[in-house]
């Protein structure tokens, strides 16, 4: 199968090769799957290309400066728009362009929002294991840390109410192999969804080998978290300093956690996802 995934290149030199497309694509690629990946400010984006010869195009979440391809004239590949920020932009952008594009199939990182659109399945974010993975070489000398942005006000003053209490290191806007050094220098990785998501830093936690604290919605059910198995879940402040107290008096049920959740990171790769997909094209095209 001959797949196009368009997205623009990343904007920052350290998260380039972090990119979802590429992450995608090695994982097609080890599927034996031709994938190229096609975009603004990828030195591919120059070469002209007939949508037509591709079997499957995959849209993946652009910033759309007016560069991407008006794909409702092309009827030979099978279009597929993958929506990962809806939680954030709201579904009807998404709708908007999965009609005016004719795509075939939208994925949605956010299962709440596959009723709303037909031809939608659930497609949660993932992690790539090729780079993301335990290192030995770093210690993991913080109790408790958070890597990523503020954000929002909610998140941001859990930040700092968490930070007052436990030795917990703050890496902010930290990216590429930093980020994988970041996690892995922790115990415990406090995550904070935005909204009603399931955000890549899940996956990046479990799979640094580091225990997983995060505010619980539905979903994480269906993905195999386990509160005190193999992450821990929190519904307010309190519950996280108790929960995340508890776990750092018992360095057994803390390495316990922290290893149930690695082995069930094995099964949120974008190579478990790539697999999924192509499953699905062969019985739908």
């Amino acid at each position: 199968m001959k797949i196009l995934i368009i997205q623009e290149c990343g904007r920052h030199e350290k998260n380039k090769n972090f990119r979802e497309a590429l992450s995608l694509q090695r994982s097609l690629t080890k599927l034996n799957c031709e994938a190229l990946v096609w975009g603004l400010n990828y030195s591919s984006f120059n070469v002209p290309i007939n949508f037509n010869d591709f079997d499957a195009i995959i849209n993946l979440e652009n910033y759309d400066t007016g560069w991407v391809p008006d794909l409702s004239y092309f009827n030979k590949p099978f279009k597929i728009l993958w929506s990962i920020d809806a939680h954030v932009k709201g579904i009807e952008s998404y709708h908007r362009d999965f009609s005016e594009g004719k795509y075939n199939l939208l994925l949605q990182a956010t299962k709440d929002y596959v009723p709303n659109i037909p031809n939608s399945i659930w497609f949660p974010n993932c992690f790539d294991d090729s780079l993301i993975k335990p290192l030995d070489n770093i210690p993991k000398s913080h109790d408790i840390g958070y890597c990523g942005n503020y954000t929002t006000a909610e998140r941001t003053a859990l930040i700092n109410s968490v930070s007052q209490i436990f030795n917990f290191k703050k890496d902010i806007f930290v990216i590429g192999q930093d980020m994988v050094e970041a996690i892995n220098s922790y115990k415990i990785h406090f995550n904070f969804n935005i909204s009603n998501d399931i955000n890549y830093r899940n996956f990046e936690t479990i799979g640094c080998k580091t225990a997983l604290c995060t505010k619980h919605n539905h979903q994480y059910d269906e993905l195999g978290f386990e509160d005190f198995l193999n992450c821990i879940f929190y519904e307010d402040v309190n519950e996280l300093k108790e929960k995340v107290s508890t776990l750092l008096s018992d360095k057994n049920k803390l390495e316990s956690v922290s290893r149930s959740g690695y082995e069930l990171s094995k099964k949120h790769t974008y190579d478990s996802r790539a697999n999924f997909l192509l499953e699905y094209l062969k019985n739908k095209m």
